[in-house]
């Protein structure tokens, strides 16, 4: 029988709906200095014949306001989860929402307290078995991974969704030791704007206005103290759970998507955490795998409660029996931003790195024509080197983020207009497929004419018509090839060898295709350029030997469990209504720059069906070839909250300008309450370059 033809209901059961519900909202929570945070709580009610029964508790906690914009998805989620036996708490983090206190920044030791707090204070609730589990995307992702490091006696299991082990490599901050450009001024700026948003006055009382502008002048920009922080350090290992695998014992299942920018920490935590734990991936970007492009979906609560009814309720549910790891190996599909779908099939594997790992190497070499080589399977080519020169403005054919998301946050189209610009060096036809499966990375034997440079490796399948479809890549800032924490300036015409590690893949490459490695200075707008113009040689064949590796596996893949591919069912709730978003590349031919803007607008209609929060940003970011040091991105954020004839209007700018020395910040605020003026602030900074 296959696996599509089994009912995962039955054959991989997890807890059903048995329970009325009840809501508590405002929750107080007392933490240990002395705060009393905002919760919201989905209670199952016991059933008649069991009138002392008992549940666990699920906390999620993040800064995205339980009390407007994220609502409806809470009540929805909370109800499903408290009618299959699970209490779920819903806290608004300590400054944000509706929780006194101030923002310092994202993921401080204080919040992370908080977290061990309100674990055990849900643990200690009459209606609570003792057993609480943590969950979250993203932000609160990384807040079950930070309060599960301190260990509550009472938190059993967790399960991140596209969260990260380590706050420098893989975060929305820095790439390689490169400062991004897309993702942060999306979410930097953003959150000037939702951190101005106020507490629910029923909530608060008669001081809630006091209480808001308090929180308006305290607040700081998170964005600055990150651009001070540009290489690793302890700013950075706070929260990180890397390099210490071992602070967590509670259970993991970690969920990543190949198109997130936080699919590495799933293989890293598989491979490197002593705790129980699973790992699933599938080809998605920074969205829930329900509904998350490109498929194949599956229903993800399924699999949370499966996980949950294990190490929460004692289940004797076959859960551990099943692949440690579960991930989808895709293949070819033509490019597109927005691909519903991708092909290919699932793999079930015991650990990471499987036992039968292993690599193929391609060595690089110059062809007939410059800039257009091969990959050879054997060494031993005649020493030769490609000249090319740092092109800022490179790299717009590629996803707008480093990580993708909805629209306009897509995936990248085919590459060749960017190839025709940069080093290319692509393989024979393939006589077999090869599976690629874990961090390719490429060796490249770099010389520079500046003492900054970056290195940009993209993999692609080339399929028989000529389309270059994107696969993976890695980005390095070649001051830190040595290490993120203590950088060094690289010596102006001396070959170095660099490693540069790719995002992690799964991958076959069909036979009649052909594999191929781009390699450039700049990844616009991804990351900001580099400072210098400068000309590049790469080195190939001889004793420089720069090579591609690819990671490959075995071909056996233990049995898939089936997934529920239908959905959990959630009750709709609310309704919400978006604007045409846009993602634009202008080239500005007399003024030499290339300029990538996008836009998001939307509105909810809150759950009482009067209230609404109406949300956007429009972005731009502005980059020169002929002059690398002088970029630009500059970002607009509002937040409108209409609540029973109140009327709360935030706007959030913020702008980042760079020289060779410098990056110059400009971020303003501005708060309106019925019309008129509340707050107004602007922020000025100017932060050094590092070697960046």
């Amino acid at each position: 029988m296959s696996a599509q033809s089994i009912d995962p209901e039955v054959s991989r059961p997890a807890s059903q709906p048995r329970h009325e519900v009840g809501a508590l909202y405002d929750v107080r929570i007392p933490v240990s200095d002395g705060l009393e945070l905002s919760a919201n709580l989905w209670l199952p009610r016991p059933l008649p014949d069991e009138p002392d029964e008992t549940f666990p508790a699920i906390l999620e906690m993040i800064p995205y306001r339980k009390d407007d914009w994220r609502l409806a998805s809470d009540m929805a989620r909370g109800e499903w989860l408290a009618a299959r036996g699970y209490a779920l708490c819903r806290l608004d983090i300590r400054g944000t929402g509706s929780s006194p206190g101030i923002a310092e920044d994202e993921y401080t030791p204080r919040e992370t307290q908080d977290g061990y707090d309100a674990v055990e204070w849900l643990a200690a609730q009459p209606w609570c078995n003792g057993n609480v589990g943590m969950w979250g995307i993203s932000y609160g992702g990384f807040t079950s991974i930070q309060v599960a490091m301190l260990r509550p006696p009472h938190l059993k299991a967790i399960v991140p969704v596209m969260a990260t082990d380590d706050r420098y490599t893989d975060d929305v901050h820095y790439i390689g030791g490169c400062v991004t450009v897309s993702e942060l001024s999306q979410y930097a700026v953003s959150m000037v704007g939702m951190n101005a948003m106020p507490p629910k006055p029923e909530y608060r009382g008669a001081g809630w206005a006091d209480e808001w502008k308090a929180r308006l002048e305290k607040t700081p920009v998170w964005l600055f103290e990150w651009l001070r922080q540009q290489h690793d350090g302890p700013h950075w290992r706070q929260g990180s759970l890397a390099p210490d695998y071992g602070a967590i014992e509670a259970a993991i299942f970690s969920i990543g998507g190949w198109m997130d920018s936080y699919v590495d920490p799933v293989l890293r935590m598989q491979e490197r955490c002593t705790a129980p734990r699973r790992s699933l991936i599938g080809n998605w970007v920074h969205s829930l795998p329900d509904d998350a492009y490109p498929g194949p979906n599956l229903d993800w609560l399924h699999e949370m409660v499966r996980f949950f009814d294990h190490w929460l309720k004692g289940v004797d549910n076959g859960v551990t029996d099943e692949p440690g790891l579960v991930l989808f190996r895709r293949e070819y599909a033509d490019p597109e931003p927005f691909p519903a779908t991708w092909p290919g099939e699932w793999l079930g594997l015991e650990s990471w790195p499987p036992s039968d790992a292993g690599e193929r190497v391609f060595h690089l070499a110059a062809g007939r024509v410059p800039l257009v080589g091969g990959l050879d399977d054997e060494a031993g080519n005649d020493p030769s080197v490609e000249r090319f020169r740092h092109r800022p403005t490179n790299g717009t054919r590629a996803a707008l983020s480093w990580g993708a998301g909805g629209a306009p946050n897509g995936l990248a189209r085919d590459l060749r207009p960017d190839e025709s610009m940069i080093p290319t060096f692509t393989s024979l036809p393939l006589e077999e497929a090869l599976d690629v499966v874990g961090f390719p990375a490429a060796i490249l034997a770099w010389e520079s004419s500046a003492p900054i440079a970056t290195a940009v490796v993209r993999l692609s399948d080339v399929a028989p018509d000529g389309t270059s479809a994107q696969v993976t890549a890695g980005i390095l800032n070649l001051t830190h090839r040595d290490s993120h924490a203590s950088p060094t300036a690289l010596e102006p015409g001396v070959v170095t060898s660099v490693r540069i590690q790719m995002r992690s893949t799964a991958y076959r490459f069909l036979p009649g295709h052909r594999i191929r490695l781009s390699v450039a200075s700049s990844y616009w707008p991804v990351i900001w350029p580099s400072p210098f113009s400068a000309e590049y040689g790469l080195h190939l064949g001889g004793e420089a030997d720069s090579r591609l590796v690819l990671p490959t596996i075995g071909g056996g893949s233990l049995p898939v469990p089936p997934f529920k591919t239908t959905t959990a069912g959630l009750r709709a709730i609310g309704s919400s209504t978006e604007e045409p978003p846009t993602w634009r590349v202008t080239d500005d031919v007399i003024a030499g720059t290339v300029t990538v803007t996008s836009s998001e607008f939307g509105e909810v209609v809150l759950p009482d069906g009067m209230s609404s929060l109406y949300t956007g940003e429009r972005l731009e970011m502005t980059a020169s070839d002929d002059d690398p040091a002088h970029a630009r991105m500059h970002n607009e954020v509002i937040y409108r909250l209409r609540d029973h004839g109140s009327e709360v209007l935030i706007e959030a700018s913020g702008t980042i300008r760079s020289t060779d020395a410098d990056f110059h910040m400009n971020v303003g605020l501005k708060v309106t309450l019925d019309g008129a003026p509340f707050f107004e602030r602007g922020w000025l900074e100017t932060i050094p370059r590092r070697l960046v």
